[in-house]
């Protein structure tokens, strides 16, 4: 059972978060042997829609995480004990929400459960692909490993996320600042416009007539079609939380343009690395496929995993079943695995096509983080002339004609 608390600790600072335990004096103790004074605890209370659409819990930016996988990675390869690493980044937790993940992450192996179902528990933080990886070095005793491939992940990820902001600060800048002025102009504008060109006896331009339109609606309806986007936003994140949502989001997220080909890349990543580093270990190679199936987070690659592993153990050689799955393993993948098969030499081949298509991936983004300034600032543009033949064009016309 989950317990919510708050405590001070020996400087007197406030902290909060939760504690599993079997009871509320185990939970109590287990606060107390991390030198802290409980002020208040309490069972945790069942989630509310209001909590799902606010959230009740202070998000983990992917710079502290990459930092604290970083720092994990090293104790563990210095030969630190596992709880004891993990005690060491509590006391030096940089942020506040990581020393709450972190003692999360100590309570739950107090109470028995390995790393990984502890990871898999705080999944709005590192998501399945984490957990999965982690599960794979546990079973192979290679655990330093996957975490310091997983704190290169989540380093390389995070900079891809601060190239691909500062290329778009700018432009996002731009889009915002039109947008309120736009919204100014056609829910205080646009009404006077049509008096105007009503006391003027003429008929507004095309242009205008849709700024005046958009103006009016949001005038009588604005308040009711933003309640409608919000009550719609809250559905779907609900639905793709679903197993049926992360379904179709899976399957349709890789028929997007340009992005459905750069995720199709990533998850091609993830599975290779997954398989090569189980087979490495010495896991079966079924197991391995379907291990990596799951961490790869996406249903298509999940189903491909383990049709894979169905077919491996009727018989079947994984290049001539990976051929089968062409749309979603280019034929490179098949090619090298036939390779990898034929010299017994396969998970240094996985981990060859994962780094190849790893390069693959940083190259399509950062293409896509050239283009994307330059795009926006087209679309901006386009944006402003219709605003200004809207509006300033339709007045000098009939400033001209007095």
């Amino acid at each position: 059972m989950k317990y919510i608390y708050r405590a001070k600790d020996k400087q007197g600072n406030i902290k909060a978060g939760k504690v599993e335990a079997r009871s509320l004096d185990v939970a109590i103790n287990i606060l107390q042997g991390y030198g802290l004074i409980v002020v208040e605890i309490a069972p945790e209370r069942k989630a509310t829609i209001l909590d799902g659409i606010f959230g009740r819990q202070a998000r983990v930016s992917k710079k502290d995480l990459s930092v604290f996988l970083r720092q994990f990675a090293t104790l563990l390869q210095s030969q630190v004990p596992l709880i004891e690493a993990l005690r060491t980044l509590y006391l030096q937790a940089a942020t506040p929400t990581i020393k709450d993940l972190v003692f999360e992450l100590i309570s739950d192996l107090d109470a028995g459960l390995p790393l990984s179902k502890a990871v898999g528990k705080r999944d709005d933080v590192f998501g399945e692909f984490y957990s999965q990886m982690i599960k794979s070095g546990e079973i192979t005793g290679r655990l330093e490993e996957v975490l310091v491939y997983l704190a290169d992940y989540a380093e390389h990820e995070n900079d891809l996320r601060n190239k691909m902001k500062s290329a778009s600060t700018y432009p996002v800048f731009l889009f915002s600042t039109f947008i309120l002025i736009s919204v100014v102009i056609t829910v205080s504008l646009a009404p006077q416009m049509v008096s105007i060109f009503e006391e003027f006896g003429t008929t507004p331009p095309l242009g205008t007539k849709i700024l005046i339109f958009i103006g009016e609606f949001f005038s009588s309806w604005g308040i009711v079609v933003g309640a409608l986007l919000l009550g719609l936003i809250w559905l779907l994140l609900n639905y793709f939380r679903s197993a049926e949502g992360r379904r179709f989001l899976g399957i349709y997220m890789l028929k997007v343009p340009i992005l459905g080909e750069i995720y199709k890349k990533i998850f091609i990543t993830r599975f290779c690395e997954t398989t090569g580093t189980l087979v490495l270990g010495g896991i079966p190679i079924v197991t391995a496929f379907e291990v990596a199936g799951e961490a790869t987070g996406n249903y298509v690659y999940q189903s491909i995993g383990y049709k894979v592993a169905d077919n491996i153990r009727r018989g079947e050689s994984i290049s001539k079943t990976l051929e089968n799955y062409h749309v979603y393993l280019p034929p490179l993948v098949s090619q090298m695995t036939a390779v990898g098969e034929s010299t017994g030499r396969l998970d240094f081949i996985l981990k060859i096509i994962a780094g190849y298509y790893q390069k693959e991936v940083d190259r399509a983004l950062a293409s896509m983080v050239d283009l994307l300034q330059p795009i926006l600032v087209i679309i901006i543009g386009i944006l402003v002339a219709f605003l200004v033949s809207a509006v300033l064009l339709p007045i000098y016309q009939l400033a001209q004609g007095i």
